[in-house]
């Protein structure tokens, strides 16, 4: 007990659960763009009649902050986003690149081309509110707390979703039945890779088993796959013999290893390692420049610009643009490759088993300044090859005079294909999430990358950054084994927190202290990769490491294991030996002088008998998930002992509890590092549901869906803001018991709900079921009062020609002074006017006819004008405007309601406080009644406890710590409990210091007799949440005819449908909270 609240609001931790979308963006205007333009091969075209080459390539982009228009070199006039919020314009800056040109052996020339806006990220460095303090956010008319990480678009925030993608450069073993689609003689055995480049673009390559013993090496161009057999693709890398690939791919059999721990060979290796020379003997491909000529011949009429090259050069062009591109040395593609061949053997022969790619330790997830780069490096190669044509073109056309040589001309021809549609499609992307792409970016889907960021309430709003999604191509299929949570997935993502219907566990949430790796360490300082990489092949020779070296074979598991560092296989090592360099690096993670960076992964796959592939795999890239342990080791001198994890190495790590527990072993547990918190395993979400640990599990999953559906206070720049639909909560209320979450992300910010006094009896039969009673008295004095803000935006530059574009404005008729008592003088409504069904609201004058044409009020609900915003942007009138309608919304029969541990409810009655029960005690009246029968099927025991506890911390004036798992985090700390000194003996004694009932419960008496009810009643403050679920927005009826006014639910207008019966006309219809009502009624 006694958490208070901060007093003053630090947003450190908030920040950190947004903060791996920002980097991700600020890697990509930092240094991701340019990187991303390297890789983009400049284009030749030749002139046959002077035989003559211009080559243009794409160099230094730059990227401004975003600008109204109109601004100058001299006045920049800052765009900030709340103007864009309010003028439904898009937050964006202009996104110049310069093109580079080289006619023959001259000296290249470059000029400026304008490739239209490219979209700001909030927050991020080009955005104005970077490094901006709460004062000076709110001066923006934005948050205090504004985290940022969405982006503006057409005035609508909209967020990249995190999409889950294969583990980067990191080869799985995979059994799949259509890997035997791919041609006859295949099987369903497969190692697949994922390669990423250094600019985030990646292609997949898949090394097939055969039926007859060899293997083929499979790869994507331009959306087709082409298959090259192992043996082409082994001898065309390196000069070698066939002797040096039959030694190197038998080095992981020995006929003294026997069937052993970790033995991942058998004689047949040697065999397929035969099937696949004798592949290259029957193809007459001898030395590698006959390899290379194979390739070549094969490849080169699909390889763009390479058509007057040779085939060496097409080849070669081939093995460094689809085969491993995360790699740039020939030799350590060979050796990866070695290493595949023999891990499909080991498969093959059931010595090691298949890798799960549905398992988040062979996952990692796409971020969105990585899309943003790969698509815009798509569109912008389309862009290169498409200006290419145009010049080539113009030199096929002799008879224009075309000067190949003038930059002039040239320039003239490009500017047909417009540059400014890069960023139009870059926007729509992100508006729509729809990749346009005839490669398809080696990614599984082309929709569903970018959402709605929603404010219906802050929770809903934050769940949006931390989500992570399987992927759109998941949803349709019939298996569950994408959808199961596995072990591997602890302290990743939340169990709790994933929805409970069709996307339940494809969308999934991360818990609150899972964090994702970036191109910047925790202190933002850019990583130098190289050097990281440089720093730990340094350590691991240094402990024992045999590095790679060409024409070198070195052997295979058990006695020595192959070492991969992001995909390259650098060395091996002892088996012996590889436990203490394990030890060695995990104790250099923790110091912050060794130059070995805190996150990275070393994924120790030990020797076992037919499990996962032994070797030891270091991952330094980002896009990793990642999270904080307590490493209980001793540390080196100087270092801290937080250290962080992967999923990959986790698995084969020994992690403890706090509490100490030894998880059901015999044996004692040999734990090397230690949890830091039970509740790192949550969700912040779930972290808000107090005492959690006391609850039935899908009630908390319940809870973590409704939190999000809660009409709350969804935002402190209301008055600013210009969203479709808000919902607001009048009264709002934080809770007397919370857990430390709420403190630690700054909750109270964002309260969303109402501490009520909740009675649980059986009182009148309006509570049956999952219904609930209501004090009318309560309700009236403005408990769970709230409105909906819709925004309703008129352009009339947009409704009119172009021709009679400034003909139209808003302004009042002077003859006709009907609409006078709504619309002000300039034509727009005046602000608090309450607006009928059918009444105007604002007036359009046409200077060409002189007429003036009012706007009426569609609908069947009044409404309230809340806010009126005009664009002054037009030099003559009015012609943009903003008016915000405030629907007041309080609740009535038929509203659901909720509590914070999933007792969803429907209030059934309003009931006048004179007839409630009142305590015997107090005198008190409850807030709301429900019925007992709500507790024993859902066990949801925390709901009493937070109601006894509320009591005791509202008679102490002070908050009640719900913590969920306190009892394990107290024996950790030493602070043994006995059976007396259980929580609710705690608050029982409390409550009986303060007079109360030890338990809780109190003697009501009837309102209506006022005779005292026979039993004793359960009854306190509990938090409730009401949920958006309204029937104001639901109920249809026709008020046509008599039977259309059912019970004292309000009657709206249904749309008119083609047939009405002629007797009964359209009748009614119910919502399904409000059929049981009236079933009672009757």
């Amino acid at each position: 007990m006694g958490a208070t609240k901060a007093d003053a609001a630090d947003y450190g931790a908030l920040r950190e659960l947004f903060r791996h979308h920002i980097e991700s963006f600020d890697h990509l205007v930092d240094r991701g763009l340019e990187t991303m333009l390297d890789k983009i091969k400049p284009v030749q075209i030749f002139d046959p009649s002077s035989d003559k080459t211009l080559k243009i390539w794409f160099a230094k982009p730059e990227v401004y902050q975003p600008q109204k228009e109109g601004s100058s070199k001299t006045s920049h006039d800052a765009l900030l986003p709340f103007e864009c919020r309010q003028a439904k314009t898009s937050y964006a800056g202009k996104f110049v690149v310069h093109l580079y040109f080289q006619y023959d052996d001259k000296v290249a020339v470059h000029e400026k081309f304008n490739f239209g806006h490219l979209p700001i990220m909030l927050k991020s460095k080009l955005c104005y509110l970077n490094g901006a303090d709460p004062q000076k956010l709110v001066s923006w008319k934005e948050e205090s707390s504004e985290m940022g990480g969405y982006f503006i678009l057409n005035g609508l925030e909209r967020v990249v979703r995190l999409l889950i993608l294969p583990k980067r450069n990191y080869p799985m073993s995979m059994v799949r039945n259509s890997f035997r689609d791919r041609r006859e003689g295949y099987t369903d055995k497969a190692v697949v890779i994922r390669c990423v480049r250094e600019d985030q673009s990646s292609v997949t390559v898949k090394l097939y088993y055969l039926q007859n013993g060899s293997a083929r090496l499979g790869f994507w161009i331009q959306a087709r796959e082409y298959l090259l057999p192992v043996g082409v693709v082994l001898k065309a890398l390196i000069d070698t013999n066939d002797h040096e690939i039959y030694s190197s791919l038998t080095s992981c059999y020995s006929e003294k290893y026997g069937r052993g721990k970790g033995v991942v060979g058998n004689q047949l290796v040697s065999e397929r390692a035969k099937i696949i020379l004798d592949e290259l003997r029957d193809l007459t491909l001898f030395t590698r420049r006959q390899c290379l000529q194979h390739i070549g011949e094969h490849f080169q009429p699909v390889m763009d610009g390479l058509e007057n090259e040779s085939f060496i050069s097409v080849a070669s062009a081939v093995l460094q643009d689809y085969i491993f591109v995360h790699l740039n040395n020939n030799y350590d593609k060979f050796n990866l490759l070695i290493f595949m061949v023999q891990k499909l053997f080991s498969l093959i022969d059931q010595t090691s088993s298949p890798d799960n790619p549905d398992s988040l330790q062979n996952q990692e997830v796409l971020l969105p300044g990585h899309l943003i780069t790969i698509y815009l490096k798509d569109k912008l190669e389309d862009w290169l090859q498409k200006a290419k044509k145009l010049l080539q073109d113009e030199l096929k056309n002799k008879a224009k005079n075309f000067d190949f040589s003038s930059l002039a001309h040239v320039k003239k021809v490009m500017d047909k294909n417009p540059g400014r549609q890069i960023g139009s499609a870059i926007e729509n992307m992100l508006k729509t999430g729809r990749l346009v792409t005839q490669s398809g970016l080696d990614l599984q889907q082309r929709a569903g990358y970018t959402v709605q960021a929603e404010r219906l309430n802050f929770l809903r709003f934050l769940s949006h950054f931390r989500a992570v999604h399987r992927g759109a191509s998941f949803a349709g299929l019939r298996t569950t084994s994408v959808r199961k949570l596995l072990p591997e997935s602890w302290g990743f993502l939340c169990p709790v927190h994933t929805p409970d219907g069709e996307p339940c566990g494809l969308l999934n949430h991360m818990t609150c202290t899972c964090r994702i790796t970036s191109f910047f360490d925790s202190k933002g300082n850019f990583r130098d990769f190289v050097k990281i990489r440089t720093s730990i092949l340094n350590v691991l020779i240094g402990i024992g490491m045999t590095p790679s070296l060409p024409k070198i074979v070195q052997a295979g598991p058990p006695d020595v294991l192959s070492v991969l560092l992001d995909g390259r296989v650098v060395g091996s090592i002892p088996s012996a030996e590889v436990e203490k360099a394990v030890s060695y690096l995990r104790r250099l993670k923790l110091s912050t002088t060794s130059g070995i960076p805190d996150d990275l992964e070393v994924g120790y796959v030990p020797l076992s008998f037919g499990g996962a592939y032994p070797g030891l795999y270091l991952f330094t890239n980002p896009s990793r998930f990642a999270r904080p342990v307590r490493n209980i080791s001793a540390p080196v001198d100087g270092s801290q002992n937080i250290e962080l994890i992967g999923p990959f190495e986790q698995v084969f790590m020994e992690i403890r509890c706090p509490d100490g527990g030894d998880g059901g072993r015999r044996n004692e547990f040999p734990a090397t590092h230690e949890e830091i918190h039970p509740t790192g395993m949550l969700s912040v979400v779930a972290n808000l549901t107090p005492w959690s640990d006391h609850n039935q599990s899908p009630r908390n999953m319940y809870q973590c869906q409704m939190a999000k559906q809660t009409m709350a206070f969804s935002s402190q720049a209301i008055h600013f803001r210009a969203d479709q639909k808000l919902y607001h909560l009048q009264t709002p209320q934080t809770p007397i018991v919370r857990t430390g979450a709420y403190t630690k992300y700054c909750i109270d910010e964002f309260p969303t709900g109402t501490n009520a006094i909740v009675a649980v009896l059986a009182y009148s039969g309006y509570d049956m079921e999952d219904a609930m009673i209501l004090n009318k008295s309560s309700v009236e004095r403005g408990m769970f009062h709230g409105q909906i803000y819709q925004t309703e935006t008129i352009d009339l530059s947009e409704q009119s020609s172009k021709s009679d574009r400034e003909q139209r404005m808003f302004r009042r008729s002077n003859t006709d002074k009907s609409a006078h008592p709504w619309i002000d003088s300039d034509g727009l409504p005046y602000v608090g006017q309450m607006i009928r069904p059918n009444e105007p609201y604002c007036s359009v004058y046409n200077e060409v006819t002189t007429t003036t044409k009012n706007h009426l009020r569609k609908g069947s609900e009044s409404a309230i004008v809340d806010y009126v915003a005009v664009d002054t942007k037009t030099k003559k009138g009015l012609q943009k405007a903003n008016i915000r309608f405030r629907h007041p919304r309080n609740p009535v029969i038929g509203d659901k309601f909720s509590s914070r541990h999933g007792q969803k409810g429907v209030c059934s009655q309003l009931w006048p406080d004179v007839d409630m029960p009142f305590s015997g005690i107090t005198g008190m009246r409850p807030d709301l009644i429900i019925n007992p029968h709500a507790f024993p099927s859902r066990m949801t025991i925390a709901m009493l406890l937070e109601s006894i506890a509320a009591k005791v911390g509202s008679l102490d004036g002070e908050f009640v710590d719900a913590t969920p798992f306190a009892s394990s985090t107290k024996k950790a700390n030493g602070e043994e409990k006995s059976e007396s000194e259980l929580l609710v003996d705690q608050i029982g004694a409390k409550l009986r210091k303060k007079g109360f009932n030890y338990h809780g419960v109190e003697v009501l008496y009837s309102g209506v007799y006022g005779t005292e009810l026979t039993c004793e009643i359960f009854i306190g403050p509990v938090y409730y949440q009401r949920l958006r679920h309204m029937v104001s927005d639901k109920f249809q009826a026709s008020s046509l005819h008599w039977n259309s006014r059912p019970g004292h639910t309000p009657a709206h207008q249904r749309k008119k449908t083609r047939w009405r019966h002629p007797i009964w006309g359209d009748g009614t219809r119910f919502h399904g909270c409000t059929r049981g009502g009236v079933f009672i009624a009757r």
